[in-house]
C-alpha cells in the first residue's frame, strides 16, 4: 500500500504524508453549515462551470475562445472560468 491513496467506499480514506500511509475514517459533512458567502461562491462556480462547458462543447465557439484567450486547448476550461469570474466582478 506504499503508493495507494483515495477511498474505499464511504468508510475508509487512504492518505499519504511523506513516505507514510495513513488510514482514516471518511469525513462526515452532514452537520456542516455553509456561510452566505460560501453558498454564493458555490453558485457562481456552478454558473462558471456551465458557461465553460457550454463553450467547450460547441466546436465553433471553442475555437473562437482559443483564439480570443490565446491559450492551448488543455488550458481552455480554466481560462473560461477565470473569464467568467472577471466578468462577474466587473458587473458588480
Amino acid at each position: 500500500m506504499k503508493l495507494a491513496s483515495g477511498r474505499i467506499g464511504k468508510d475508509i480514506v487512504i492518505k499519504q504524508r511523506g513516505d507514510k500511509t495513513f488510514l482514516s475514517q471518511y469525513p462526515d459533512f452532514s452537520k456542516r453549515v455553509l456561510t452566505e458567502k460560501q453558498l454564493k461562491n458555490n453558485e457562481r462556480m456552478e454558473q462558471a462551470n456551465y458557461y465553460a462547458r457550454g463553450i467547450i462543447s460547441d466546436e465553433a465557439t471553442r475555437d473562437a475562445a482559443l483564439l480570443r484567450l490565446n491559450v492551448t486547448r488543455n488550458k481552455l476550461y480554466t481560462s473560461l472560468v477565470r473569464e467568467f469570474f472577471k466578468e462577474m466582478k466587473d458587473t458588480e
